[in-house]
């Protein structure tokens, strides 16, 4: 399980405020957005019945909505944060990433930190005033780019800022959890066998262990098997935890879900194994703070349906 980055707070409330002096031209419109990258692949989730909750609870979301197929990776990230920076959407310097949110019944207007640039495994990096690159790591003795991994240490108020930015949005709990398991009843997106096969978590022994990897690497491909939900969607248990939109209890802190490679192996009472994280339904019982930043939190968007 992820611990809080509360440490961070009491820094970042420092920052806005001297940020809200400093950076008055930074535009602030909600609605400004571009056009969807052509590298995000969207899935139509359709509206109807899906299973919710351990015991598997018949409900119903009544609209179409589209999902993106993996998480939000490194290289998306870092295009996103050189248009915002080009319409000046955002501020970057040697600490991190800064941005405007509009406020809401827990955070007030004002300018929030997306990234920080300062903490140890941050996968992406940055030269001033304007060379944006993606860190690398050896893997099985060769040189590889953490470009096509999902991007952590955002905030949520970074990954929101992504969204509204390509006209989409995070997704609720509710449309989390239909697009990774339909009306199954599974306990994982691609059914009810857990196998370090299927998904990476803690020790599972695959080639970036006790690491993110790329997204869509459990395709079936080489040693892996198919790990998509019944909708197509990928990497939905494993790899990178993903922010939600949904308030945790009515609390200021944010859902998220789906477990990371850093989840660990427990014994349940029957002596069976399994990954409490990665369980459809399962959601840590704390919500997590917008200014939380981790290597084990990424996420994905959806985008509403126009009739």
């Amino acid at each position: 399980m992820i611990k809080m980055n509360n440490l961070y707070f009491t820094l970042i409330i420092f920052l806005i405020s001297a940020l809200l002096y400093n950076c008055k031209t930074l535009v602030t419109e909600e609605s400004q957005s571009v056009e969807i990258p052509e590298d995000v692949e969207l899935v139509k989730i359709p509206a109807g019945t899906y299973s919710s909750g351990e015991n598997g609870v018949n409900k119903y979301i009544e609209y179409d909505y589209m999902m993106m197929k993996y998480p939000v990776t490194n290289s998306q990230y870092i295009n996103y944060l050189i248009e915002a920076t080009s319409l000046d959407l955002i501020t970057i310097d040697s600490l991190g990433v800064f941005g405007y949110y509009p406020g809401d019944s827990f955070w007030p207007p004002g300018i929030y930190q997306f990234v920080d640039f300062s903490i140890k495994h941050n996968r992406i990096g940055f030269y001033s005033p304007d060379i944006y690159f993606t860190f690398y790591r050896y893997v099985e003795n060769r040189k590889e780019s953490y470009d096509n991994h999902p991007v952590t240490h955002i905030t949520w108020f970074g990954a929101n800022a992504y969204a509204k930015f390509y006209g989409m949005r995070l997704p609720n709990a509710a449309e989390w959890e239909k697009a990774a398991r339909a009306n199954s009843g599974n306990k994982y997106p691609w059914g009810n066998r857990l196998s370090p096969n299927y998904a990476n978590y803690k020790d599972s022994g695959d080639a970036y262990d006790n690491d993110t990897t790329p997204v869509g690497y459990y395709n079936g491909d080489g040693n892996t098997n198919n790990n998509g939900s019944p909708y197509g969607i990928y990497d939905m248990a494993g790899n990178v935890w993903e922010w939600t939109s949904s308030w945790w209890r009515n609390s200021s802190g944010k859902v998220i879900k789906g477990g990371s490679w850093d989840s660990s192996l427990n014994n349940t009472d029957s002596g069976s194994l399994l990954i409490y994280d990665l369980l459809t339904w399962f959601e840590p019982a704390v919500g997590y703070l917008p200014t939380n930043i981790s290597r084990e939190i990424g996420f994905r968007c959806v985008k509403d349906v126009v009739d």
